[in-house]
């Protein structure tokens, strides 16, 4: 993801109006600290949070830019009451 998502000039452009923070699990005390508290099953994993810090939705695996973007599109528009969404 980091040489063909996060480089993509739409995903780029789509990341600006959001906060986006990038962690490594096998490199970073925090990393390890943040999968061992979300549970994260394996990489890439992007975890959604709530203003509040609360997890919205994850996307488990490798996606393309423009599915990526579509994706978090609607975790973004179309929450549910409890606040999660199926993608």
């Amino acid at each position: 993801m980091t040489r063909e998502v996060y480089t993509n000039s739409r995903f780029i452009e789509f990341s600006r109006s959001h906060v986006f923070v990038r962690v490594f699990q096998d490199t970073e005390a925090q990393g390890a600290r943040l999968a061992k508290k979300f549970g994260i099953p394996g990489f890439p994993t992007l975890i959604v949070l709530n203003p509040s810090g609360r997890e919205v939705d994850r996307i488990i695996g490798f996606t393309s830019a423009p599915e990526l973007i579509e994706r978090l599109k609607e975790v973004f528009q179309e929450g549910k009451p409890d606040g999660r969404i199926s993608i």
